[in-house]
């Protein structure tokens, strides 16, 4: 049964209190606690699960997380069913049952699926990236968390982090995100709300 969020809006990654709001929620993926961070490219979810990564493996162990552009068949397959089929698939069913989760690790250059990449199950998995928020996880979810940024700020970092030719790309999966966001009401269902600025 999935725990009701319990709003807390932050304006910048506190650690202390997400840690606090992860070691609080009860494990609803067999022994693990699922932690999803989704928001707008560019908002710093990355960021926010290297970070938390870190602060997490000091006080629990180590703690993996999975990147879901890993998971991405391309641009335009991106965020299409068959990516939450992957995720269910590859991802929370071998954690409920106790197995390490391993996954096609998509190549953008190559334009295919390359390798597996297998990710060791521990008492904590993040899964961050657009798409980690949607409705059919939300059971398997102990914290949900969304980060946002200012607008004028989100395309500029993802071009500066990437490269001036995923301009146009990143145009069409800014109203690709938006419509994926409105559709799942992926922020208003989310258990904390952080502010990447």
């Amino acid at each position: 049964m999935r725990v009701p969020p319990v709003k807390t809006f932050m304006t910048f990654f506190d650690l202390s209190k997400i840690q606090l709001a992860i070691e609080a929620s009860p494990e609803l993926c067999g022994d693990t606690k699922i932690v999803t961070i989704d928001g707008p490219a560019g908002s710093g979810k990355t960021t926010l699960a290297n970070e938390l990564s870190i602060a997490l493996s000091d006080s629990s162990g180590a703690m993996s997380v999975i990147h879901l552009d890993e998971l991405y068949e391309g641009w335009d397959g991106a965020l299409d069913a068959k990516l939450f089929e992957r995720i269910s698939a590859w991802i929370l069913t071998p954690i409920k049952n106790g197995i390490n989760p391993k996954h096609l690790k998509y190549d953008w250059y190559q334009g295919k699926y390359t390798t597996w990449s297998e990710v060791p199950l521990t008492s904590v998995v993040i899964i961050e990236g657009v798409g980690s928020g949607h409705a059919s996880m939300r059971q398997s979810v102990s914290q949900a968390i969304w980060v946002e940024a200012a607008e004028d700020l989100l395309l500029d970092r993802v071009i500066q982090r990437d490269g001036e030719s995923i301009r146009d790309e990143m145009l069409i999966w800014k109203v690709r995100e938006q419509n994926y966001f409105d559709s799942n009401d992926v922020k208003g269902s989310a258990h904390l709300q952080i502010s990447g600025q």
